[in-house]
């Protein structure tokens, strides 16, 4: 069977289609998040990684609590530093605030479930 550049064409679409599927591009397990809102949480505790790439706001992430029984801490995780941004983990559910994570920058909104042997869920890396 002749292999046209009709199939050639359809063969490469899928074949990008499975690699972008593979590698999570827009989803929570992206290497580098886009601008945009992310869920994530475990057990009991929730939380939404806000990213913001315009505006007033340029590179700038946040984390929003959504679900927090009372044994949930909220924070910005420095992947640079090995630490918390700002004021660190909380058992709020208060936002956390803006965080720069422009260039250079490797932060990431993180959980830690304190009832369930210190859990951590996080958002995607930015």
């Amino acid at each position: 069977m002749r292999f046209t550049k009709t199939r050639k064409r359809a063969a490469a679409a899928v074949i990008a289609a499975v690699a972008v599927a593979g590698i999570g591009i827009g989803t929570a397990s992206s290497a580098q998040a886009a601008e945009g809102s992310w869920a994530f949480g475990t057990g009991g505790c929730a939380a939404v990684e806000d990213i913001t790439l315009g505006g007033d706001y340029h590179d700038y992430m946040e984390i929003i609590p959504t679900q927090n029984p009372g044994h949930c801490l909220f924070g910005v995780f420095n992947r640079n530093t090995w630490s918390w941004e700002g004021s660190g983990a909380s058992g709020s559910s208060n936002a956390q605030g803006w965080f720069y994570d422009g260039p250079g920058q490797s932060l990431e909104a993180c959980l830690i479930d304190t009832a369930n042997n210190n859990t951590w869920a996080c958002g995607p890396i930015n």
